[in-house]
């Protein structure tokens, strides 16, 4: 009934929503763009971080938000709490009681003409780390609350939870499932694709170690221009590492079991989860640069 309703609801997008193209900031260096429309740009030289050790907790979000925490050497309590903040999205923004807002907060979907037609993860990021965006359906801060909101008032521990949380859209749209417009197989095997991804992240493919090996970030200078060109990065038709990631799920018969799937298949999806990780460190660092909080206090 899920697939259903969410392809009626595309269905309707491409009739009736407004596109917004992906913009490109005056110094293309600080944010990652692959615009295929003209010359394909590459990947920025990722700027290196201070080698810290990471730690790890469970599921995806909160594991990839420890990794991102620490290696900017935040202490254990807050790299924690960014964590445990990362996966309250799915939480509070999924069933039918929140009007399945899920399917659109998480997704930034491009047509195969790099056009954004589906999804609200921008405004959703955006409002949590620095508030009201302006927007029509802003502000759209968990209870109406943002980071900055928090860290002016001297709390930096709830400050820290609202950064984990806009965390967690960043996430969801470095992954082709949350950034293209979808084929039926993608809305069938949606929830396949991340349960392989879930049980091959501390063992089988392991992929918590390629992320925690990659001492890297993106810059981030505007946090919704970040989650458009995170997006437009992994989508299937508009970045060879979005096809080429989907295709090898599909060549590997759709498989969710820890050590399944083919080496491409593994290669792929793991650039995507270190690209992710990228982004969100340099969203990490956007909010933590803004309002002077590295510091810790708690």
């Amino acid at each position: 009934m899920k697939h259903l309703s969410m392809a009626i609801i595309i269905l309707g997008v491409l009739l009736f929503s407004c596109t917004h193209e992906p913009m490109l900031e005056e110094n293309p260096l600080e944010l990652e763009n692959e615009i295929k429309a003209e010359a394909p740009l590459e990947d920025p030289a990722p700027v290196p971080m201070k080698n810290h050790s990471s730690k790890w907790s469970k599921p995806t979000h909160t594991n990839v938000m420890a990794v991102c925490a620490s290696q900017w050497g935040l202490s254990s309590a807050r790299s924690a709490q960014m964590a445990a903040a990362s996966e309250m999205p799915d939480v509070y923004q999924s069933g039918i009681e929140n009007a399945y807002n899920q399917q659109w907060s998480h997704a930034y979907l491009y047509t195969i003409w790099g056009i954004q037609i589906w999804g609200d993860a921008d405004d959703d990021c955006h409002d949590n780390i620095d508030g009201d965006s302006g927007e029509s359906e802003s502000p759209e801060g968990y209870n109406g609350k943002w980071a900055g909101y928090y860290y002016n008032q001297g709390n930096q521990s709830m400050g820290d939870w609202y950064v984990g949380y806009a965390g967690h859209f960043m996430q969801d749209v470095g992954l082709v499932l949350h950034s293209s417009l979808p084929s039926l197989a993608m809305l069938t095997h949606h929830f396949d694709y991340e349960a392989w991804v879930n049980n091959n992240l501390t063992q089988g493919h392991n992929f918590l170690a390629m992320v925690s090996a990659d001492y890297n970030y993106y810059p981030v200078t505007d946090l919704k221009q970040g989650i458009k060109n995170c997006a437009y990065g992994s989508s299937y038709s508009n970045s060879d590492l979005g096809e080429n990631s989907w295709d090898a799920y599909v060549d590997s018969g759709y498989p969710t079991g820890t050590g399944t799937g083919s080496s491409a298949l593994v290669n792929y999806t793991g650039q995507m989860l270190v690209r992710a990780a990228r982004f969100t460190k340099g969203m990490i660092k956007y909010a933590l640069d803004k309002y002077g909080q590295w510091n810790s206090n708690y």
